[in-house]
């Protein structure tokens, strides 16, 4: 229930597991020392606070330049998030942009460094629910929260001081109470209230936990870069693969492949129905797999640092 809303109250959660409140907020807790629960966040999306179009850039080095590549990422403004072994890639960049022209720019800047032998874009459609708590199980629990994400805007309101404070507290700290929040910015609480009805949806979209994947027994996990055959069928594709358990990311691309996917799996034996599964699915033309470490912090806020 938390990772599809992190704000749900322990009245709620008490009722639903028919516990007391006092057994929910102690189970919490226990949660959080065990490590299972290590963060609470809302996601940020980057269209609602102005920019255009989103996506990764997919660059190739070499081992030995690895190091000199990452710093160079790292000091480009248009980089909001660098991380390693992004597939065939060996590091990938998570970018923010104001025009799809700049697209251009950054991979003519990239690919005119010696460390930098390749810069693929690949650009996202459609979309900013690219996480996908609900598909992930936690066992022994049998069965499905229903669960109804937030669709993600773009909005021409321009945001204030306080509403990027308020975005960043959540950021932080998701289940910060108005009260507090208010009384931290000196506003009264309805204010807040109010505020943060706007914004989420807008520039805050899923409100979840994260958790250690491996501590719920994920001790690795899958990234599928998928192109299909016939790109007028993505919609079908997209709804078969949401079928997937443990299916937790899921990505629409322009680019080198229409698709993106994140899977994580307990062992192997899950790993090769996941793949025989996928395999077997129409309309879909290639399916590169590359083998991840399971993450100790999921789901990422990729962009937390624009506000």
């Amino acid at each position: 229930m938390l990772l599809q809303e992190s704000r749900t109250s322990f009245t709620k959660i008490a009722k639903e597991c028919k516990i007391s409140v006092a057994t929910a907020r102690m189970r919490y807790k226990r949660l959080w020392k065990a490590g299972i629960i290590n963060g609470e966040t809302m996601l940020v999306n980057p269209l609602g606070l102005g920019y255009s179009h989103i996506g990764v850039i997919g660059t190739i080095t070499t081992r030995e330049n690895e190091d000199k590549a990452i710093e160079i990422l790292k000091n480009r403004t248009h980089a909001k998030f660098v991380f390693k072994h992004f597939g065939k890639y060996d590091l990938g960049i998570q970018v923010a942009l104001h025009n799809i022209e700049q697209i251009n720019e950054i991979q003519r800047d990239l690919e005119a460094n010696p460390a930098i032998r390749r810069a693929d874009a690949l650009i996202f459609v459609d979309t900013l629910i690219v996480e996908h708590p609900e598909n992930l199980v936690i066992k022994p629990f049998i069965g499905k929260i229903d669960y109804k994400p937030i669709a993600a805007k773009q909005t021409g309101r321009q945001i204030d001081e306080t509403d990027r404070k308020i975005a960043r507290i959540l950021t932080q700290k998701s289940r910060t109470s108005f009260r507090k929040i208010a009384k931290e910015l000196c506003i009264s609480t309805k204010n807040v209230i109010e505020r943060y009805k706007k914004l989420r949806g807008t520039v805050l979209t899923l409100s979840t936990i994260t958790v250690d994947l491996n501590k719920l027994g994920y001790s690795a996990g899958a990234f599928l870069f998928i192109k299909l055959a016939n790109k007028s069928k993505i919609s079908e594709v997209v709804t078969e693969l949401l079928k997937t358990p443990n299916l937790i990311a899921l990505v629409k691309y322009i680019g080198p492949y229409d698709l993106f996917a994140h899977v994580v799996f307990a062992d192997f034996q899950e790993y090769f129905r996941m793949e025989e599964n996928i395999s077997r699915m129409k309309n879909i033309d290639q399916l590169d797999i590359f083998l991840i470490p399971s993450h100790p912090v999921w789901p990422p806020n990729f962009y937390a640092n624009l506000l």
